[in-house]
C-alpha cells in the first residue's frame, strides 16, 4: 500500500511546525454548513512509518480547519472520520459515510473526491464533495 502512495506523490519536506488545513467544497461553492468528527490524522512518512495526530473534535468541514502535524518528509495523510460527514447546501444534504480518506501529498495537493456520497435530503445537481487540503 505504501508503494502506491509513493508512486502518485512526491516527497515534500515540511519543516518547523507545519499546519495542515482542510475543508470540504464542490465546484458550485454552495455548501452552507456541515458536521463531522475527526478522530485522528495519520501522516505517512516517505521513508516508511506513520505518525498519528489525535484530533478528537467535531468540526464544520465547510470552513477551514487547521491541525498541526509533525515536521518531516511526508507522502500522504489519512483522515479518520468517527462519524458520517454531513453537509447542508441551500436545498439539500449530502452524506459521505467512509471511515477514512487518504490524500496524496505533493507541492500542489490535488482535491480528493469524497466518493461514494449520497444526497439524503432535497435535490442536488452538479459535482459532489471534494476534500481540499493545504499544508503551510
Amino acid at each position: 500500500m505504501f508503494a502506491l502512495w509513493s508512486s502518485v506523490a512526491f516527497a515534500v519536506q515540511y519543516q518547523g511546525t507545519p499546519a495542515l488545513t482542510f475543508r470540504v467544497d464542490r465546484p458550485a461553492g454552495d455548501y452552507v454548513e456541515g458536521e463531522v468528527t475527526v478522530q485522528k490524522l495519520r501522516v505517512h512518512h516517505c521513508g516508511g512509518g506513520t505518525t498519528d495526530v489525535t484530533v478528537g473534535a467535531t468540526v464544520d468541514p465547510v470552513v477551514a480547519n487547521t491541525v498541526p502535524i509533525p515536521a518531516g518528509d511526508h507522502c500522504a495523510v489519512t483522515f479518520y472520520w468517527s462519524t458520517t460527514l454531513d453537509i447542508d447546501g441551500p436545498t439539500y444534504t449530502v452524506r459521505y459515510s467512509q471511515s477514512t480518506t487518504t490524500v496524496a501529498l505533493d507541492t500542489e495537493i490535488d482535491p480528493k473526491a469524497l466518493t461514494p456520497y449520497s444526497v439524503i435530503a432535497g435535490t442536488m445537481s452538479g459535482g459532489g464533495p471534494w476534500l481540499l487540503v493545504a499544508i503551510d
